[in-house]
């Protein structure tokens, strides 16, 4: 399938641009598509002055310098990594005013808690002032050890656990205490120490009777862990909310208080309902792909567990408890389709019959058909049957419901693919469109290395400018120019309109010296005059961008002159505008002159006229570079 580049009109910004809005030449007939838009003029007009009623109307008073108030509105508002800009620029210098930097200090650590930014949270522990007073200090290693824990590294959170805990010149407040044997207990949890976690949680209900709030719903999930329903069941009566309900809810099932189908039931209902945030209903799904195990009802399973990935985008902190994994979903397919299997007593080794029975449930029954695909795709005998098979799998996979993000989470995020190379070829042809959507280049980029042939019923030329641009925006400019190269020398024909936003990515990225021989390249097609007119501008900008001044200005009148050596439609003056900076980049100052002057000639506009009697006054003292004799200087 062909993706389309996206294109941008062309929108002539001459250089007399100066007090009005833009003036956009109409496009001439047959000219090249661009997408890249004319260059402004280097001048621009001042604001006007707001009338005296406007400065006056209102008697509030604002600092330009942004209040912690406000850098939290920037992270309400999306821009975390904005609002950490002005953190580092303007947080008060501690020995100045130590009070206003610890609630700085405070904001930072929750920006970088809400962007899961725990590496940053443990690093800047070490940056604390060293007259920082001790209960601000442990507050700050609190965080650090929380960090360790949301990265799965109980052992480093334990080690400053322990310090908090017994290093102390006074013991802490009986609510730190609560909070950090907490946090110890899920240290040991990240560790799978279910043990030590055991008799944590004993001595902790020996010590905290009565203690509510979160603490039943950590207990509860010690317990699931430890398959001790009942227990879980026990530690959350009183509980409400959510998560509560959840732990329960499977506590129940697993306990068999509730029967089964009732727990489906109640779980896919939570799990449809829009409204629930998505944490919840991926809980719940959970839930239902369990269910479905004591119902022994493979298909449900699956179909559970594919609802559970399709909600999540980027696959959400693993919970040991609901974790729901791309390889949970192979193993659910791989163990339904082996028992498929089974039961129409196909042949292991028989690929064939294999491939028969997916293809006569291709339409009617797609998660069978899947499930048997899935067996051949891990078990043919020849890499190419098994390409095949991922292949007819990925296909199926892909239309049905959250499709796209349930085969990236196989594909992407499963220990069964350990490179992105280890994937199938047309499986990655069918995630680089996907991933295309997000957009995520870098991950396109890394999709496309190898695959130098276009897909199926794909055409070529358009494949493989789409692997030159997703090469070039991915990081990896060398490889987009050789996909250029390989299209150029293969003779295929291609639409200069399609391969300029190609070509200006080159020079976005400083490639302009790559860019070049493109542009003459396409200069050698069949183009109208018009289009022509513009492929000699783009080259000068390339020129220009290098330093090859002289060069840059030839190619300037050139593209102002082709159709017309007098002309001074808008693309001409722009044209000769830019040549005119260019010699005198280059040091033909009469040269500029005189097209300054030709330019001042053909706009009546005063403040045009006035730029450009500034532009030439400029140039009075500047002294013309001395005529050259043979090869150009």
């Amino acid at each position: 399938m062909r993706v389309p580049i996206r294109r941008i009109p062309i929108v002539l910004c001459a250089w007399l641009l100066v007090m009005a809005a833009p003036v956009h030449a109409a496009r001439p007939q047959n000219q090249v598509t661009s997408g890249k838009s004319q260059p402004a003029s280097p001048q621009a007009a001042a604001p006007t002055q707001p009338p005296a009623a406007a400065q006056t109307a209102s008697q509030l008073t604002f600092s330009i310098t942004p209040t912690l108030q406000d850098i939290g509105a920037l992270v309400s508002a999306g821009a975390p990594s904005l609002a950490l800009q002005f953190l580092d620029r303007d947080q008060p210098d501690f020995s100045r005013d130590a009070v206003s930097w610890m609630a700085w200090e405070r904001e930072r650590i929750y920006l970088y808690q809400s962007t899961h930014a725990w590496q940053a949270i443990i690093a800047r522990v070490r940056q604390l002032p060293a007259g920082i007073g001790p209960d601000f200090r442990e507050w700050e290693e609190m965080q650090v050890a929380a960090a360790w824990l949301q990265l799965g590294r109980g052992h480093e959170a334990r080690r400053i656990l322990r310090t908090l805990i017994w290093s102390r010149k006074s013991p802490p407040d009986a609510q730190t205490l609560s909070r950090l044997r907490q946090l110890v207990i899920q240290s040991y949890l990240k560790d799978r120490r279910l043990d030590d976690a055991q008799t944590a949680v004993i001595r902790y209900r020996q010590d905290y009777p009565g203690d509510i709030g979160r603490w039943p719903l950590l207990e509860a999930r010690l317990f699931l862990r430890t398959r001790q329903p009942r227990a879980a069941l026990d530690a959350l009566r009183g509980s409400s909310g959510a998560d509560a309900d959840m732990l329960a809810l499977l506590a129940a099932l697993r306990a068999g208080t509730i029967p089964a189908a009732k727990v489906m039931g109640k779980a896919v209902a939570i799990g449809t309902n829009n409204k629930l945030p998505a944490a919840e209903r991926v809980h719940a799904w959970f839930i239902a792909a369990q269910a479905a195990i004591l119902l022994e009802n493979p298909v449900a399973r699956i179909q559970a567990l594919q609802n559970g990935l399709g909600l999540q985008p980027g696959l959400l902190e693993q919970d040991a408890v609901f974790a729901i994994t791309p390889g949970m979903l192979w193993n659910a397919y791989i163990s339904y389709g082996e028992d498929l299997g089974n039961r129409l007593q196909l042949i292991v080794g028989d690929e064939q019959s294999w491939f028969l029975a997916a293809s006569n449930r291709f339409y009617s029954s797609p998660v069978r058909a899947c499930a048997l695909f899935s067996v051949v795709a891990f078990n043919a005998h020849t890499a190419q049957q098994r390409d095949v098979a991922h292949w007819q799998f990925a296909t199926l996979v892909q239309k049905q419901k959250y499709g796209d993000v349930v085969l990236r989470h196989l594909y992407l995020d499963s220990s069964r693919f350990k490179t992105v190379s280890g994937i199938p070829p047309d499986v990655r042809y069918i995630l680089v469109n996907d991933v295309l959507n997000i957009p995520d280049i870098p991950l396109a980029s890394k999709l496309m290395q190898g695959l130098d042939q276009p897909p199926p019923d794909t055409n070529p030329a358009a494949w493989q400018l789409q692997r030159a641009r997703v090469f070039i925006l991915g990081g990896n400019p060398d490889a987009g120019i050789k996909a250029l190269r390989q299209l150029f020398e293969s003779g295929i024909q291609v639409d200069p309109g399609d391969v300029l936003p190609v070509l200006f990515d080159l020079q976005t990225i400083g490639r302009n010296r790559d860019a070049i021989p493109f542009f003459k390249a396409l200069l050698q097609d069949n183009l109208t005059a018009a289009q022509a007119r513009q492929m000699f501008y783009w080259i000068a900008d390339s020129y220009k961008a290098l330093g090859d001044y002289t060069e840059a200005a030839a190619l300037y009148l050139r593209s102002a002159t082709l159709l017309d050596p007098y002309a001074m439609d808008q693309w001409a003056q722009s044209a000769r505008y830019q040549a005119a900076q260019m010699l005198v980049k280059a040091g033909y100052i009469d040269d500029a002159r005189n097209l300054y002057r030709g330019l001042l000639n053909a706009t009546s506009d005063p403040s045009q006229q006035a730029m450009l009697r500034h532009d030439l006054q400029q140039l009075m003292l500047m002294p013309d570079k001395p005529a050259a004799s043979g090869s150009r200087q």
